[in-house]
Formats: structure tokens, C-alpha cells, sequence
């Protein structure tokens, strides 16, 4: 899922992965300008979700699309998604106090992964799993 200004439009579309391709599929129009809202993020999820009800989907958005209330309705649907966090969302391990992301040393290279924590200590959402990944390099 991705929102995009292109000319004076604002679109808002999921897109299926295929070959390292991402492919529209649905799509609208917001009209407004800036990001997009829960009511329109599942304007364009419910029939994607309804289409491909046959397949297991993975919906992936940047930090757009980190809400909380999106994450509730996503698992409610039944459905698997990966979410870009914005660094000082918090998380909590097992019996630790909360701490933001910023509170993890990141570098090329990283790959970490916490099972089963808690994210989110304001709008607290549930238990998730955090992974964290650089590439070594880029092209």
C-alpha cells in the first residue's frame, strides 16, 4: 500500500509484488492533499482483501500507515501486514520498561528480531513481532 502526489492528484493504491515489480491494482483519488486516513486506507483494502480472499496477503506500507487502528482492523480481518514505525514509537519486552525504537543501535548490516512485544505504550495495541533489518549495502 502506497500513497502518492503525482501532478496535482493524490493516490492512494495497493499493489501486488510480482518480479520486484509492484503492479497497481486499486486505487483512488483522494481529494485532499497529505496523507491518507483510516476510513480511505480500507476504501482501497476491502475490495484488494475481497479479490484475493484465496491467497495469504502481507499488506506492507511505509510509516504512513503505522496506525494503530489500522493494525486492529488488518488483524481483524484476518489479515498478515508489515508496518515501517517512525523512531520513537515505543516497545516493550518481556518484563523491560517501554522504549522508543531510537533506543536501538542500528547499522548496514543489522538483522534483529523480538518476538512477542508490546507496541505502542500510548495508544497501546498488543503483542507483535519487531524485526529490524539494513541492508549491507545498496545499490
Amino acid at each position: 500500500m502506497d500513497r502518492t502526489q503525482w501532478r496535482e492528484n493524490n493516490v492512494l493504491m495497493v499493489s501486488v509484488i510480482y518480479q520486484k515489480r509492484a503492479w497497481p491494482i486499486y486505487w483512488c483519488l483522494l481529494e485532499k492533499d497529505g496523507s491518507s486516513n483510516l476510513e480511505e486506507q480500507q476504501k482501497v483494502l476491502r475490495p484488494v482483501i475481497r479479490l484475493l480472499k484465496k491467497y495469504k496477503l502481507v499488506i506492507i506500507g511505509d510509516r504512513e500507515f503505522h496506525s494503530v487502528e489500522l493494525a486492529h482492523w488488518l488483524h481483524k480481518q484476518n489479515q498478515s501486514f508489515v508496518f515501517r514505525q517512525k523512531k520513537d514509537t515505543t516497545f516493550q519486552e518481556k518484563r523491560q520498561k517501554f522504549q522508543p525504537l531510537s533506543s536501538i543501535e542500528i547499522y548496514p548490516g543489522i538483522r534483529q528480531f523480538y518476538p512477542n512485544v508490546k507496541l505502542t505504550q500510548k495508544k497501546g495495541f498488543g503483542r507483535f513481532n519487531l524485526a529490524l533489518y539494513w541492508k549491507r549495502k545498496y545499490k
